[in-house]
């Protein structure tokens, strides 16, 4: 090796100096690889006297292959001098006495053998010798006299014999030459002798209950080679093997069960992998959680004789367990938000079907099934009435070891529960009453409860991403698996518009911009786009947008602001080709009321896909199929009212804020409707209209009722969007006419228009919730008429009226 790095410093320093066309060989350009490369075990090596030849499974190869040969600025366009090739070997020696004329050959890009044995094939343009003295242990020099051709390929085998036979050691080859230079090359790698074990995944297992390793079995692999003949599996300590492991026959195998704790397996013939999990029985290796405690895991250690061992996790305890499951080697389902199970509106053909999802208890009695428990989805998730092949939107695949009253529990039965359960949830999720089932008798071991199932998912236009289903209860270990992904089918971009109020033709300065998610989805005829403000009632489109669609994707539309309503829509006239489309929604104006309150107005997107999602989003079977947007927006007959709003509320802002009101309208004269406010009650009246309180007023302890602010802004017909809340101050601002009202938590004043008032109390936030004082409120907004029932304990306002 030394003399190598003498040659290749010289060699540098040579190049250096001299230019490249002074070498005839300069112009002959190769690669080098090593074909079969070995990989072998220390013992192997060592019993084979360290000696690389076919007694170990082969031996590898240099190969040069030549890239470029031009010989062109020679005189006679031949090669003009011998081509020298030198090969090295670190952590090896060349077989001693080697002939090395009879080591190498050559071929042609015909694979025809153009030098074999040393000698060259009649007629050739090429021979190969080696002089003695170019030849030492670990390094020798070809020399290749004529010319080479492109792709000509010269072979070495290489015969050699191991230095150093650690864990891990390679041996290598390097190449000098004019043609190239290249360092270390691995041809024989080292590798240590063991085991790779695996299972698929841990199973549970109740304290002092028997349970199975994983289906899919325990995998054992040799690192490299075969086998051992003799295995020996062992159970760490409080766990024990059952007595029907002794016997279990399988592809390759034999078990027999040396003691509680330890198998012995044996291999048949030459095999480098066997799976254990049990032949001519569903029984594969079971294991007893003998004295194991909850939490303990079982592992198993594989060992031979001379052979490093190996341990794998296969079980782990628990106190009392159901899993919720899905199989990890199945993609999630792709699905479009905001599209019933016949993707209405869509070219997709997906069928809205989740992952087949499983409960399972891990032994008999685990699941306290007499306990209520629930599956939640996302907000705004939803599970249709039926998929797209006209079955239950929760079609049962499989059920098993379930009961009522003692009676087997069938699919279609069990599909009944999951429907009462939907409604119990309020058509947001699967809520289980305590009882639904009887519990699983603990003494049976082959009737664990199990429930696999399907879901036929629709979502909420704004929905992205993963669909995480959860398992809750008072008898389960809270579980989440992923069972669907939705997209969106479309994307929305807008900015938001400073407006001042001009009541008619105000101008939007910015643009709607759609953009469908990928060519071709959107369906001619059945795709059809609405755009309205959120409050219609004091601010509406004006007619004559301008909408464009981009010149790339050949699609067509039909554009128009629908009469009497103050909206935006267009309808897929065509569908586009190779590129997605881009609709562009410009020139737009608005209508807006003289007392329109300031603040910020959202823009809101209704499709004819969202409508067929509409259609579909209760499993309970409600609804009518008639009536799509496209027919109602396009001159059609507007069909029956099929949306079920207390199932599919549909978030379907796109831009929040779209508009910011500036300038407020003109003062209300003063507040006059009646407001009647029971104390502790969910609900307050205003005039002859009662609405809902998540949270209820109360006496704070100033002695003040205090009201919940979003609800009040509903009581007074003010828009939540002129009720903000700014984090950092702390501060609630409503704005009511020309009436800018603020209070901030803790301080006693209330702010007018800019002018503080002294208040009887502050704000206060309660479960989240921010309240005020109801009789500061109506000072700010100019009402005198407060009154109190401490009989009733009931708060008016207004009373008179």
């Amino acid at each position: 090796m030394k003399r190598f790095l003498s040659m290749l410093l010289v060699s540098s320093m040579a190049v250096s100096m001299v230019p490249a066309t002074a070498f005839a060989k300069g112009d002959v350009m190769a690669t080098a690889k090593v074909l079969s490369m070995l990989e072998v075990t220390k013992n192997a090596v060592e019993e084979n006297n360290k000696i690389i030849n076919q007694v170990l499974g082969g031996v590898p190869e240099l190969q040069i292959k030549i890239t470029d040969a031009d010989y062109r600025h020679t005189a006679d366009g031949l090669a003009s001098e011998d081509m020298e090739v030198t090969v090295s070997l670190d952590n090896a020696k060349f077989m001693a006495d080697q002939d090395f004329t009879e080591l190498v050959y050559v071929r042609d890009d015909d694979r025809g053998l153009i030098i074999e044995k040393g000698d060259a094939a009649e007629g050739s343009r090429l021979t190969v010798s080696v002089n003695p003295d170019d030849i030492e242990e670990d390094e020798v020099t070809f020399t290749f006299s004529g010319n080479f051709e492109e792709d000509d390929v010269i072979a070495i085998p290489l015969y050699s014999v191991i230095d150093k036979t650690s864990e891990g050691r390679t041996a290598t080859v390097s190449v000098e030459s004019d043609m190239l230079d290249v360092d270390a090359l691995t041809y024989v790698e080292i590798l240590s002798e063991g085991f790779k074990a695996s299972v698929k995944e841990l199973e549970s297992i109740g304290l002092e209950e028997f349970a199975e390793i994983n289906s899919r079995g325990l995998k054992i692999e040799a690192a490299v080679g075969y086998l051992p003949k003799e295995l020996t599996l062992k159970l760490n300590k409080g766990f024990e093997f059952a007595k029907s492991c002794d016997g279990l026959q399988g592809d390759g195998y034999s078990i027999e069960r040396e003691s509680d704790t330890e198998l012995t397996v044996t291999v048949d013939g030459n095999r480098e992998d066997i799976t254990i999990k049990g032949v001519n029985s569903s029984k594969g290796i079971v294991i007893e959680a003998a004295t194991a405690k909850a939490g303990d895991i079982a592992s198993i250690k594989i060992s031979a004789k001379n052979v490093d061992s190996t341990s794998v996790a296969v079980l782990q305890v628990v106190d009392a367990d159901v899993e919720l499951r899905v199989d990890k080697d199945e993609d999630l389902p792709i699905i479009y938000s905001g599209v019933g199970v016949d993707n209405y509106g869509l070219t997709d053909d997906s069928d809205h079907m989740s992952l087949e999802v499983t409960l399972e208890e891990s032994f008999p009695g685990a699941w306290d099934l007499k306990k209520a428990f629930k599956l939640e989805l996302p907000e705004g998730v939803y599970v249709a009435q039926q998929n797209a092949d006209g079955k239950n939107g929760v079609e049962v695949t499989d059920v098993e070891g379930l009961y009522q009253n003692g009676k087997k529990v069938s699919a279609s039965e069990l599909e009944a529960e999951f429907l009462e359960a939907y409604q119990n949830g309020d058509y947001q999720e699967f809520e289980f009453k305590k009882r639904t089932f009887d519990n699983t008798d603990a003494s049976d071991k082959d009737k664990c409860a199990k429930m696999s199932f399907t879901l036929a998912l629709v979502a909420d236009p704004t929905f992205e991403g993963d669909v995480t289903l959860k398992l809750t209860g008072d008898a389960v270990e809270e579980q989440e698996a992923d069972i669907a992904t939705f997209v969106k089918a479309y994307d929305v971009r807008a900015e938001q518009n400073d407006l001042k109020i001009d009541y008619r033709h105000t101008e939007i300065p910015s643009d709607i911009v759609v953009t469908e998610a990928e060519a071709g989805l959107w369906a001619e005829k059945e795709a059809v786009f609405q755009f309205a403000i959120d409050r219609g009632d004091v601010m509406q489109f004006e007619k004559d947008a301008t909408f464009t669609v981009d010149d790339v994707s050949d699609m067509e539309i039909n554009d128009s602001t629908s009469k009497n309503t103050g909206k935006l829509a267009f309808q897929v006239k065509e569908e586009s080709d190779e590129e997605a489309a881009v609709v562009t929604i410009s020139d737009m104006e608005l209508y807006m009321s003289r007392d329109i309150p300031a603040g910020f107005y959202d823009l809101e997107l209704t499709t004819s896909m969202e409508e067929g999602s509409d259609i579909d989003a209760s499993f309970s079977g409600k609804g009518s199929s008639e009536g799509y947007l496209g027919t109602v927006l396009l001159g059609g007959v507007q069909g029956k009212d099929y949306i079920v709003d207390d199932v599919a509320d549909y978030e379907n802002v796109v831009k929040e804020g779209f508009v910011n009101v500036i300038t407020p309208g003109k003062d209300v004269e003063g507040f006059t409707t009646k407001v009647v406010v029971p104390v502790g009650k969910n609900y307050i009246k205003s005039g002859d209209k009662e609405i809902e309180l998540d949270v209820p007023a109360y006496i704070n302890a100033d002695g003040y009722t205090m009201l919940p602010v979003r609800a009040v802004a509903k009581a007074l017909g003010i828009s939540e969007n002129a009720v903000l809340w700014d984090q950092p101050t702390r501060t609630v601002t409503i704005m009511h006419g020309q009436r800018i009202i603020s209070m901030t938590l803790g301080q006693k004043y209330v702010t007018v228009n800019g002018s503080a008032l002294p208040a009887s109390s502050a704000v206060e936030i309660v479960d989240g919730r921010t309240f005020l004082p109801m009789r500061d409120l109506a000072t700010a907004l100019g009402v005198t008429d407060i009154s109190w029932d401490s009989v009733t304990r009931t708060a008016t306002l207004n009373g008179n009226q």
